[in-house]
C-alpha cells in the first residue's frame, strides 16, 4: 500500500510538473511607434515630434530617437562634441571606447558632429532594453572626454594590467581620464 500510495504521489508530481513546463511564455507584441512613444513618455511628457522621430531631453542631455518600421530599426542618439573641437588622439581614444568602455551604444560621427548611438532591431525591442539603451547613450555622451563609458561595465577580455595604469608607450591624456590598458600582441591574421 505504501509502494502505491508513493508511486500515485510520485506520478502526480511529475504530471503537475510536465503541464507547468508545457505553458508558454507570454509573446512580446513587436514595438511600433506606439510602443516606442510611450518608452519615452515614461521620461518626460516634454516630447516634440512623434511617429518615428522624437526629440527631449533628459539629465540636460539631447536625445533623439529615430525608428522605421518597414526597415525594423531604432535609434537612440546624442549629440556629443564637434569633430572640429577634437585633440590630437581623440579619434583613438573613440574607438578604444567602442572596443571596450562603450557597451550597447556607441560613438559615432556624421556630417562633423561625434554622436552616442544606440541601435537596435525595432521590433524585437523590449522596454528594459529601450531603457538601457538610452542611459548608456546619455551616460557615453556625459562621459566624453573624461572615462568615455556607458556603463559601469568594462568589456576587457585580454587586459594585461589593470585600467587605472597608462600604457608603456603613451602619454597620460590631458582630460585626466583612465589611459586605456595594454591589449597585448594583435591576432594573428588567418592563413
Amino acid at each position: 500500500m505504501r509502494m502505491i500510495l508513493c508511486f500515485a504521489v510520485t506520478c502526480l508530481w511529475v504530471s503537475t510538473m510536465s503541464i507547468n513546463a508545457q505553458q508558454p511564455e507570454p509573446v512580446q507584441q513587436p514595438t511600433d511607434y506606439a510602443a516606442l512613444d510611450r518608452f519615452i513618455h515614461e521620461y518626460t511628457d516634454e516630447v516634440e515630434g512623434g511617429n518615428g522621430r522624437w526629440a527631449f531631453v533628459i539629465e540636460g542631455v539631447s536625445v533623439m530617437v529615430m525608428a522605421d518600421q518597414a526597415a525594423d530599426r531604432m535609434r537612440i542618439m546624442t549629440p556629443v562634441a564637434s569633430v572640429a573641437d577634437f585633440e590630437d588622439g581623440e579619434y583613438e581614444r573613440l574607438m578604444e571606447a567602442n572596443y571596450d568602455r562603450a557597451l550597447d551604444a556607441r560613438y559615432a560621427i556624421n556630417a562633423g558632429v561625434l554622436w552616442s548611438a544606440f541601435i537596435h532591431p525595432m521590433s524585437s525591442l523590449t522596454h528594459e532594453q529601450f531603457d538601457d539603451g538610452l542611459n548608456q547613450a546619455v551616460r557615453l555622451s556625459t562621459n566624453f572626454g573624461t572615462t568615455y563609458t556607458s556603463s559601469d561595465m568594462v568589456f576587457a577580455p585580454n587586459e594585461q594590467q589593470p585600467q587605472d595604469q597608462p600604457r608603456q608607450d603613451e602619454q597620460p591624456h590631458q582630460h585626466d581620464e583612465p589611459a586605456p590598458p595594454n591589449r597585448g600582441a594583435p591576432p594573428a591574421p588567418r592563413s
